[in-house]
């Protein structure tokens, strides 16, 4: 005999949501003591992150020439333990310490292979694009993904394993990204003062958080992954956009918000109905505008899909690291 009365968890779930209260979103007063709390708060939920930066022990492991820039297949040190793998194109011609960008690849099997030979399948792949257009590039592999990745599994395995030591996914990859900084700003190509970032879908979500905790990055292009947790995280998003209890501190755009007043680009296909846009951006701009940075927030919404348009976007950020 069936029961009438409400069983499932999800429905007293969906009804938690409806009354949660965040206990750092912006509420519009006092911006500097906000962005500092809550920007101490974040790397509290992300952490424990290393006291202090191993030896960067940077090696090339071979070189490849093509027509507008040269590839060098490099490896760092992010921890001891850790070793990463990227590309870093410098474009022909260099001659003074140049502009340079970090390109975070997204949800994608080949990792930091697409942002450099993609078929176009995720747009324009933006490492090579830079790189064509003068700005030294490099794209390394997240955790988990391309050469970094695990016969059992990417984010979810490595997601289980951190959590059951204690640390977060979100905030592993974010440190790797910030000893990518460390890297370019040791490179004798690079200008350590105008280094941006761009990152389409999982690898917007990071830049997000990376720039957020990061004030060396001068300037993001955000794509793909501009949205809230309630929209997508609630909804099943991959398990590497859950930093536990992060829901309790903020939302996405919070985040976002610790940015101002540096410039950022947001870029969004109107088809990508399962990661909305909107009203994400709306709830950020308030926030640049309270810093008095509204003119250093865009967005551009094109006709399509999950992918990186670049159409507006690139020249934006070649403009501002080269202006």
């Amino acid at each position: 005999m069936s029961s009438e009365m409400p069983f499932s968890s999800a429905e007293t779930l969906d009804q938690y949501l409806l009354n949660h209260n965040l206990r750092l979103s912006f509420d519009g007063y006092a911006f500097e003591e906000w962005q500092n709390q809550l920007t101490s708060n974040l790397k509290e939920c992300l952490g424990p992150f290393p006291e202090k930066p191993v030896p960067l022990n940077s090696r090339v492991i071979s070189t490849e020439k093509f027509e507008k820039f040269t590839l060098h297949r490099v490896i760092y040190d992010s921890r001891s333990d850790s070793p990463v793998p990227a590309y870093l194109l410098i474009p022909h011609g260099i001659r003074e310490k140049s502009p340079a960008v970090l390109c975070i690849h997204g949800h994608v099997p080949e990792g930091k292979a697409n942002l450099v030979f993609g078929d176009g399948q995720y747009g324009v792949p933006y490492g090579r694009e830079l790189a064509e257009q003068g700005l030294v590039t490099l794209c390394p592999d997240n955790a988990g993904m391309g050469e970094r990745a695990h016969p059992s599994g990417g984010c979810d395995f490595l997601w289980r394993r951190l959590n059951l030591l204690g640390h977060d996914l979100t905030g592993y990859r974010v440190y790797d990204l910030i000893r990518s900084v460390d890297y370019l700003q040791s490179l004798s190509e690079v200008d350590e003062t105008r280094i941006g970032i761009a990152g389409l879908s999982g690898g917007c979500w990071l830049g997000i958080v990376h720039a957020a905790l990061d004030p060396r990055v001068q300037a993001a292009i955000l794509s793909g992954y501009f949205t809230t947790f309630a929209q997508t995280s609630w909804f099943g998003h991959c398990i590497c956009h859950h930093p536990k209890g992060i829901g309790e501190l903020c939302e996405m755009p919070d985040i976002a918000g610790l940015i101002a007043p540096r410039p950022i680009f947001v870029e969004w296909g109107n088809q990508d109905t399962s990661r909305p846009v909107h009203p994400a951006f709306e709830i950020t701009q308030k926030i640049y505008s309270v810093a008095n940075a509204e003119d250093q927030i865009t967005l551009h919404e094109f006709e399509g899909g999950h992918v990186f348009s670049g159409q507006r976007s690139l020249p934006w950020l070649i403009q501002e690291l080269s202006g």
